[in-house]
């Protein structure tokens, strides 16, 4: 595919999840226009995913277990996820999950760079999605992601 043409999709990507999430934070802004969070919320289920034989990745998921699937990518190289995460976004009408990649974080072995790729970490996203048996999700993140997205959910 051209690069053109990748330009363009990740332009329509961008412009679809203003419009899906239009209208999703209700409540999210005080009477001053700033954002506000929502309460902070505890994980219903965490635990370690094998993604390679090196490799366990840490996750949790909080929020509703029948919402639509939001998985949070931290900062990095070597950053985590972290309990104010959870609060971005309505636990009635998303499921959360967060993860921390190979190597970071509460993931095992802390630190280790073998196996450790950008490839590998948008693999492990894709083999943590299968796993929870989720068929669709929508990614959202800081410095890996897309900053606006915090102010989206």
């Amino acid at each position: 595919m051209k690069r053109n043409t990748w330009t363009i999709l990740i332009f329509l990507s961008i412009i679809s999840l203003f419009a899906l999430f239009s209208g999703a934070c209700q409540g999210a802004k005080n009477p001053v226009g700033e954002t506000i969070l929502w309460p902070p919320i505890e994980p219903f289920q965490s635990g370690y995913l094998k993604v390679s034989s090196i490799h366990e990745i840490y996750y949790e998921l909080s929020g509703n277990p029948e919402g639509k699937p939001v998985f949070f990518l931290h900062g990095g190289p070597g950053g985590s996820s972290s309990p104010y995460m959870r609060r971005f976004c309505d636990p009635e009408k998303f499921l959360m999950v967060l993860s921390d990649q190979r190597g970071a974080g509460k993931s095992k072995p802390y630190g280790e760079i073998k196996e450790n790729t950008t490839q590998n970490l948008v693999e492990d996203v894709e083999r943590l999605r299968k796993h929870l048996k989720l068929e669709k999700i929508i990614l959202f993140g800081g410095s890996w992601g897309y900053h606006a997205g915090y102010s989206l959910c």
